[in-house]
């Protein structure tokens, strides 16, 4: 299964019959589960194409705001019925020649100037009910826009991957790093804790030198940051675990995200030499951006 992006576009416009032709746009950004709304053009209600349009996308979908214009075009108006109220009509003529201008003319009004007064002409559309053929049709408009949507999905999928992966790699060549450095830096912990923790009993408070030294080992090892580099690396190995298997793993890859936020803090608390905060700081960075980026993965 390929991981996919929350983000898409696509369109497609398609002949439903003599009657109706149809454009549908499909449009996708990040969400946190799957929210599809549908729009129409049409004046009434028409929760039947909604449902037909929804089950498309969810067959499809699994996460994301998917927002789903449609728009039906009428080709056939043969039903369409006009109605001129006559009465209201020659009224409106008669007032008109009945004003008085100033200058003694006769208004000039033209037919066009009548029609544009509300309830003289009124235009009755046949209600917009699609047969089965005609919503068979509309079905394949609509998975043509939804399939070139998730082509786009696809493929800005395939790029966050190969984005994630290099800066996953900047992680790992940290860790691939300070590992070998772990002994040579417990020593330097230890030594530093022995010689603050001898200053603050002192001398004369007649302290045998191997509590001292039981002391700084104990505090030592508390500073040891061993557990926390053995979980790291096995979260980054689950993560590329999950983006080999893909599918719908966005969630999953961020809550890992957030475990490997947490060790590389952890690590950093406990671990301040010198030469380290720097590298310590870069990886940090690159998990954030893993994160940024996985925010759009579905």
């Amino acid at each position: 299964m390929v991981l996919a992006s929350m983000t898409g576009f696509g369109r497609a416009r398609g002949r439903l019959s003599d009657r109706f032709g149809a454009t549908v746009v499909a449009r996708s950004v990040n969400h946190k589960y799957l929210d599809v709304q549908v729009r129409t053009n049409l004046r009434e209600e028409a929760p039947e194409l909604e449902a037909l349009v929804r089950s498309e996308v969810s067959d499809r979908f699994q996460r994301g705001r998917v927002v789903i214009q449609l728009n039906l075009e009428r080709t056939d108006f043969s039903s369409t019925k006009v109605s001129v109220n006559d009465g209201a009509l020659r009224s409106a003529f008669e007032q008109f020649a009945e004003i008085e201008l100033p200058t003694g003319d006769e208004p000039k009004v033209e037919l066009r100037d009548v029609l544009a007064i509300p309830g003289l002409v009124t235009v009755v559309a046949e209600e917009t009910l699609l047969d089965n053929e005609e919503a068979e049709a509309l079905r394949a408009v609509a998975a043509e826009a939804i399939e070139a949507a998730l082509e786009m999905r696809v493929a800005e999928g395939e790029n966050l991957v190969r984005q994630i992966r290099d800066e996953l790699g900047s992680i790992v060549d940290f860790l691939d790093w300070f590992e070998p450095q772990m002994p040579e830096i417990r020593r330097l912990i230890f030594e530093r804790l022995s010689e603050r923790v001898g200053v603050l009993l002192g001398s004369d408070h007649g302290v045998e030198p191997e509590r001292v030294i039981q002391e700084a080992a104990m505090m030592a090892d508390r500073a040891d940051v061993a557990e926390e580099v053995v979980r790291l690396r096995a979260h980054l190995a689950t993560f590329c675990e999950k983006l080999e298997t893909g599918g719908a793993v966005g969630r999953t890859l961020d809550f890992l995200c957030q475990e490997i936020h947490r060790e590389l803090n952890t690590l950093g608390s406990k671990c301040r030499e010198p030469g380290v905060t720097d590298r310590l700081v870069e990886a940090k960075a690159a998990g954030e951006r893993v994160r940024e980026q996985v925010q759009n993965l579905e």
